[in-house]
């Protein structure tokens, strides 16, 4: 069964670099093409609005735009532009580009509810400059900084599960900025597009369950990875068939924001995850990995997933490039950092004012959006008239409420994040000390934080702990996908006595182990063993200094330690011999 298992795994891995690759070949070839198609369409008259490959009228809109100044706007669809029918997006520019700069045209919509309406004079018009940077050059930048990124990655860290998840995760972030315009123009790429948004849900949630730690139920079973990505693929599905759905044009947009909850949905999971772990993680590197991880997808995912979940709540915006995108730098970075295991600064405050001012953010912005539009509402009931009046009004009121509204959160969030005050810590720490001394005085559970902490304090991609039972070595933890090849073995003794074996496997950056980590695991090492020592009675294991009895099916092992300039690598030297 094991054999089994791990030449299921192996496929799994092989699977998952495949498709890597694939989406950053993808993305490296739509980010060479996407200038060339946003060119090719400022050349045409522009109309004042921008429309879905379904015809429907979308809700970008800039500065002084005719038709979205004249009331063109989402979920009405184009069907006739200067009394000519267009059924297609190829239609829509062939009859523009038959008109001039500055020539009034007339455009015909259609409602979901069969209704009509007709736009008699909109004007044509250049495609500003300062619109190209903001809805093209932007996000197309934003897009090439995520393809970096993510190559970045792959390269040092592409051979473990988190690495590949994060890359995964940057090429289609990188897919979704480089063909955003051509969402809103060409439409040559929007089968893509459509499914790195549907992807994005699953990527994310694929790294909650890996990083800084596999979730346990994901080591024994890999196929647990896949869910998340199976729901990001029925919803890419979903959208395909929307996009050609000639029955229902409208079905496009109850589909992409299906995705859009679910990418919501997975940011809410990411940052839950890492708030539980930041806390309650055993291991000191995965809490400190977590808080990092924790401040840098707070940033990154709380305005946007604002706007993605805000639709639930029956708030309806455009998205903003310059408000959103930037921002979304952050998350890739910070997790890259963890994954590269840097020592990690104190991030308590900033991460308490992230989550104080992102709620705040968030809250304020939904509040002032729906006041607006009701005092507007109501101004317009007693008046007939719309007034600026009402915004400034409106404004007064919220700006009044902010600081004892923020007070209150702020305490909020003290409460469930903030460190225990000064005066107490040594008292907590004690009692940190006296739960670990219980945890540990059994020797498997000791053994198992020990080669946790080992694995990852010096980087190894796999490692396997071995007790002493019956006068053989039997393996009772593995860390990741453990094969038998140690690069650095260390024995278990105390005062002449072997109670097992520490092995390493290669190192993730594929470097050789240093003297120092040699030597400081060999003192951890040194104290795991007295304390095992202790809770045993001694002469279980009689053993030489070169040799350790591996108890894997009877076989003897010789193993020794080497040192070649300036790097330690252990290598395994086993001679097999029939047990007796």
């Amino acid at each position: 069964m094991r054999v089994v298992m791990g030449k299921n795994v192996d496929i799994l891995e092989r699977v998952s670099r495949v498709l890597t690759l694939t989406v950053f070949v993808i993305a490296f070839v739509l980010s060479l093409v996407a200038p060339v198609l946003a060119i090719s369409w400022i050349r045409i008259p522009f109309p004042g609005f921008v429309i879905e490959q379904t015809l429907i009228v979308n809700d970008r809109g800039g500065v002084a735009w005719s038709g979205r100044l004249a009331g063109l706007a989402a979920p009405q669809r184009v069907t006739r532009i200067a009394g000519i029918p267009v059924r297609t997006s190829a239609e829509f520019r062939a009859a523009l580009s038959t008109h001039a700069v500055g020539e009034p045209i007339s455009v015909f919509v259609t409602l979901p509810d069969g209704t009509a309406r007709l736009y008699r004079s909109i004007v044509l018009s250049d495609f500003s400059a300062k619109d190209m940077v903001q809805l093209f050059w932007l996000p197309y930048l934003v897009g090439w900084a995520y393809l970096a990124i993510g190559l970045w990655i792959y390269r040092l860290r592409g051979h473990t599960r988190p690495g590949r998840a994060l890359a995964f995760f940057c090429a289609c972030t990188t897919v979704l900025c480089v063909l955003l315009f051509d969402v809103l123009t060409t439409h040559v790429g929007m089968v893509l597009w459509l499914a790195a948004v549907s992807q994005l849900g699953g990527a994310v949630i694929s790294m909650a369950l890996r990083f800084p730690e596999e979730w346990k139920p994901v080591e024994r079973r890999p196929w647990i990875l896949g869910v998340p990505y199976l729901v990001s693929t029925a919803l890419m599905v979903w959208n395909v068939f929307a996009l050609y759905d000639t029955t229902n044009p409208w079905a496009l947009l109850t589909a992409r924001g299906a995705s859009y909850r679910y990418a919501a949905f997975a940011c809410a999971v990411f940052l839950g995850t890492m708030f539980y772990r930041a806390r309650m993680s055993e291991s000191a590197v995965v809490r400190q990995q977590a808080r990092l991880v924790l401040l840098g997808s707070a940033i990154a995912f709380v305005p946007v997933g604002s706007w993605l979940a805000a639709p639930l709540f029956g708030i309806h915006t455009a998205f903003n490039n310059a408000l959103f995108l930037p921002v979304l730098f952050v998350f890739p970075i910070s997790v890259g950092i963890a994954i590269l295991r840097y020592r990690l600064l104190e991030v308590d405050f900033i991460i308490n004012r992230t989550f104080v001012y992102g709620t705040l953010t968030a809250i304020l912005a939904g509040v002032f959006t729906v006041s607006i539009t009701i005092s507007q509402k109501l101004f317009v009931a007693m008046t007939g008239e719309r007034s600026d009046a009402a915004i400034v009004l409106t404004t007064l009121i919220i700006v009044s409420v902010f600081t004892p509204f923020r007070t209150r959160v702020q305490k909020f969030f003290d409460v469930r994040f903030k460190e225990l005050p000064d005066s107490t810590r040594a008292l907590r720490h004690f009692g940190d000390q006296v739960r670990s001394f219980i945890q540990m005085y059994e020797a498997e559970e000791l053994s198992r934080r020990l080669l946790e902490e080992a694995v990852q304090s010096v980087g190894a991609k796999s490692g396997a702990l071995s007790l002493a039972e019956d006068g053989r070595l039997k393996t009772i933890h593995t860390y990741g996908h453990w094969n038998g090849e140690a690069w650095l073995a260390v024995p278990i003794e105390w005062d002449g006595q072997r109670y097992g074996l520490l092995s390493l496997g290669p190192c993730r950056d594929r470097r050789q182990y240093t003297q120092q980590e040699y030597t400081t695991l060999k003192q951890v090492v040194g104290h795991v063993a007295h304390a095992i020592h202790l809770t045993r009675e001694p002469g279980s294991l009689p053993a030489s200094e070169h040799e350790s009895v591996i108890g894997r099916r009877g076989a003897v092992a010789h193993t020794t330690l080497s040192i070649r300039r300036g790097g330690m690598r252990g290598e395994a030297q086993r001679t097999r011999e029939t047990a007796p």
